[in-house]
């Protein structure tokens, strides 16, 4: 006679049990027991794309949203809460392990542009329809190459390239989108100054803080300010 369905259900859930206690050692021997993941909500549009704000949500942030701040190339620092499109995590390009990794915003510590090369590249036609012969129109254009440095909870570096990937940034109830992205071009005629891109990205209350701080002192420094 085979086993009973009581004795059954005994063994499958002392392997669920099992494997729980393997998978929670696995993590632990990662090194970031430290970190705790929210998983995101899956909260998509009714046309199947993944929305970055839930349409039921009216308040200032999104639970997993994540305070701190965005600094661009010209200096400027916006506060706010950061959080990317929901139900995805930033996904990098690991140069050195050669894969791709998924990292949750809430594991982030600070995010750092590094930049590869910067340079002023002419604009090229073909000089005939058919001809492989090309001239120089005159014009030209500012390209940067950017990498990333994602410095962790836990201490721990990713260095790679990130293809495209917004973060979302909320403050007073407005919101504003930002991109990290791999190759930037800038306009006919524009400078490498005028291409600006996103610096850094840093996380926590300090961090916001600091931002919040440094854009009163600029509005109390404002022409018109100082005499009221």
């Amino acid at each position: 006679m085979g086993p009973s369905w009581a004795s059954l259900v005994r063994l499958l859930l002392c392997l669920g049990a099992v494997l729980a206690l393997e998978a929670g050692a696995a993590a632990a021997e990662e090194g970031e027991p430290d970190i705790q993941f929210a998983e995101p909500e899956d909260d998509t549009s009714p046309g199947g794309a993944a929305s970055p704000f839930s349409a039921a949500r009216a308040g200032p942030t999104r639970p997993d949203a994540v305070p701190g701040y965005v600094e661009m190339s010209n200096g400027l620092k916006v506060p706010g809460h950061i959080y990317t499109t929901r139900a995805k995590r930033l996904k990098i390009f690991n140069v050195e392990g050669e894969v791709y990794e998924y990292v949750p915003v809430a594991a982030c510590q600070g995010i750092e542009a590094v930049v590869e090369w910067a340079r002023v590249d002419r604009q090229w036609r073909f000089k005939e329809a058919g001809s492989p012969e090309k001239v120089y129109t005159g014009e030209s254009y500012p390209v940067r190459m950017l990498s990333w440095r994602l410095t962790l909870r836990n201490g721990h570096e990713i260095v790679g390239h990130i293809l495209g990937q917004p973060v979302y940034l909320e403050h007073n109830r407005k919101r504003e989108r930002f991109i990290l992205h791999k190759r930037a071009k800038g306009p006919l005629g524009a400078t490498l100054e005028d291409l600006v891109y996103v610096r850094r990205v840093e996380f926590g209350p300090q961090a916001y803080n600091e931002a919040v701080d440094e854009l009163a002192e600029k509005a109390r420094q404002a022409p018109g300010q100082q005499e009221k």
